[in-house]
Formats: structure tokens, C-alpha cells, sequence
């Protein structure tokens, strides 16, 4: 058979597998797609902007100046949770861990981000809007603000704790 022909076998297939798909498509949207509002739903939280963002001091185990916004989910209770931190321009959190695996996104700005007992013997990364870190729990780390500050949004599942691995770089033990 030249190129570029078909056989009447080859084409009746086709067309029977094109019918079939064609079938197939109407179908799938022809079925009504159901669609809940979050008023019906308790639980949703939809936040529409960085605009709609509460934002409040954050507890004095933070740098002064730090703020915090609690998205989703309670951080003294067991369950999912979802915060956004702004740090100030320059600001630094000292190494520490946290009872929980961490997951740390970038969500304007940029940080250094440590892993590590010791800055200076620690891994770091630069990161910027939409860099992730994941933490497993009790994995010392530090995070530094760059020169314009940074929003970060930490989720994992609670209840949150956080512990410096040297206490006296706790804001609440040198009234920083």
C-alpha cells in the first residue's frame, strides 16, 4: 500500500475509536459538576488576597518586630495548621528546632536559611519568593530576613512548639 494510505480495516478502527472518545468527552461534561460554597462547607477557609491577611505580634519566642498570621488550624492543638510569618528587614532567628516535621515556603522577600546546631559549621541557602524547605522534626535551623524583610508561610501539624538549641538566643530569656 503507498504511503499515506489506510486501510479500510485501519480506518474503521479509527473512526470507531474516535466515536468512542467523542462519546466519552460529551458525556463527561454533559454529567453536572457538583459545587459546594465554603458557607456549606465548615472547615474551608479561603483567604482571597495578602490584602485579607490578619496580621498580629508574634509570641516573644520570636525577634522583636515579627509578625504572625494564623491562615488555617489552631497551633496549640492536634491537627493541621497554616501560619505566615513576616520577619523585619535583617532580622535573624538563631538556630532551633521544632517538635514537628516543618514545611517553610518563601512567600515574598528573600532568607538565609540554615540547617544546623552552629552557623557557622550549618548548610545555607539562599532563598526567594517560592523557595521550600521541608524540616523533619527536631532539625536545628535558623533563617536570617534579607534587606527588604520576608513573608514565609510555615505549615505542619499540631500542637507547635519551638526550642532554641541555645537558650539564651531566646528573645524571652534577652528581652529582645
Amino acid at each position: 500500500m503507498p504511503f499515506g494510505m489506510i486501510s479500510r480495516k485501519q480506518s474503521a478502527s479509527s473512526a470507531l475509536l474516535l466515536g468512542a472518545a467523542l462519546t466519552l468527552f460529551s458525556v463527561a461534561h454533559a454529567a453536572p459538576i457538583p459545587t459546594e460554597t465554603p458557607q456549606d462547607n465548615p472547615g474551608v477557609t479561603i483567604i482571597e488576597g495578602s490584602e485579607a491577611v490578619i496580621w498580629q505580634p508574634a509570641p516573644p519566642m520570636f525577634p522583636h518586630g515579627t509578625k504572625i498570621a494564623i491562615l488555617t488550624g489552631d497551633t496549640t492543638k492536634p491537627g493541621p495548621f497554616t501560619l505566615r510569618v513576616m520577619m523585619p528587614a535583617g532580622s535573624f532567628i538563631p538556630p532551633h528546632t521544632h517538635n514537628l516535621d516543618e514545611m517553610l515556603t518563601v512567600i515574598s522577600g528573600n532568607i538565609q536559611h540554615f540547617v544546623g546546631q552552629n552557623i557557622a559549621t550549618t548548610q545555607r541557602r539562599a532563598l526567594g519568593p517560592g523557595g521550600f524547605v521541608h524540616l523533619p522534626v527536631n532539625v536545628p535551623h535558623a533563617i536570617k530576613a534579607g534587606s527588604q524583610g520576608a513573608v514565609l508561610q510555615v505549615s505542619g501539624t499540631g500542637p507547635f512548639s519551638m526550642a532554641y538549641v541555645n537558650p539564651q538566643d531566646d528573645p524571652r530569656n534577652t528581652g529582645r
